[in-house]
């Protein structure tokens, strides 16, 4: 059954966990007001195929498993994606997978502005020249602490790996929670779950391209979405409720944060070897321009 966005944001202003330092064994503190409801934001991650011409633009696109999506979803999408323009140097028009994060964020009463926040486009499959993780995949393991009140988050981890497969340099780039608390509690759970995430992440090792364009670099810069969860993860077309981190620059890397969000759980991927759209997911008129919605 598709949640209201509306009747989501409500539920969940009750569900959120709440960190009491001093008595953190059982989850039984709830949050009422609008404050909560001004700081949760929905999210859900949609997957399709483009088009893409000649010129870059989208001449067609399709959104997987569109019967499962809310209407309010597709009609924002079909009112950015099709305006995109990829970077392309010429060539046929070719048809390429995509994904595309939407963000509902509440603008008071039960209006919600839907948002375009994250897009990633996927090269043609080539081994050769993509990386992998090779040998053991240590896993990140979960704060016991916030495991036993039941905090869910996601890591947005960047890597930075050298040509010898090891990390070299590694950074949150943002962390995302279903937790409310003062400024400085919920910096610590951020931090406890980054520091775990960093912890586990550094010791992978990887098999970098062997060919195309990162062949010759001293190093690749690699980001993994790490998600931690004690409960039923949403369905595709279904709302996740959470509240966001701020984004952190990453200094060894140039790619901007348009791809963050955009990336399936626990899948390394490289950054920096497109295909890249050459505009904004949408026009930067802001969230209200951009279409609000009330939801009964």
């Amino acid at each position: 059954m598709k949640q209201g966005i509306g009747w989501g944001m409500a539920m969940v202003a009750g569900m959120l966990a709440v960190w009491n330092p001093v008595c953190a064994k059982e989850r039984t503190d709830t949050v009422e007001g609008s404050d909560l409801r001004n700081q949760v934001v929905g999210s859900m991650l949609l997957t399709g195929k483009l088009v893409v011409g000649a010129d870059g633009a989208i001449n067609a696109y399709a959104i997987d498993g569109a019967h499962k999506v809310p209407p309010q979803v597709l009609q924002h999408v079909a009112r950015h994606v099709p305006s995109w323009r990829v970077m392309k140097t010429g060539g046929i028009p070719v048809e390429q997978r995509f994904s595309v994060r939407v963000m509902a964020t509440p603008q008071g009463g039960d209006n919600y502005a839907l948002s375009l926040v994250g897009a990633a486009i996927a090269r043609q499959p080539n081994p050769d020249e993509d990386i992998a993780v090779v040998g053991r995949r240590e896993r990140p393991e979960y704060p016991r602490a916030h495991r036993n009140i039941g905090v869910s988050g996601t890591v947005y981890m960047a890597l930075k790996v050298g040509r010898d497969g090891k990390v070299q340099d590694l950074m949150a780039e943002q962390v995302n929670l279903d937790f409310v608390g003062s400024p400085t509690e919920v910096a610590q759970v951020r931090a406890d779950f980054a520091a775990h995430t960093a912890a586990a992440v550094r010791r992978w090792k990887f098999r970098l391209p062997a060919s195309g364009p990162l062949a010759a670099e001293s190093h690749v810069v690699v980001r993994v979405p790490v998600r931690y969860t004690m409960e039923q993860v949403p369905g595709y077309g279904e709302w996740e409720y959470y509240v966001p981190g701020p984004q952190r620059a990453v200094p060894w890397s140039d790619q901007d944060g348009m791809a963050i969000g955009a990336g399936e759980a626990g899948v390394p991927k490289l950054v920096g070897v497109g295909p890249y759209l050459e505009m904004p997911l949408e026009p930067r008129r802001g969230l209200r321009a951009s279409g609000a919605y009330t939801i009964p």
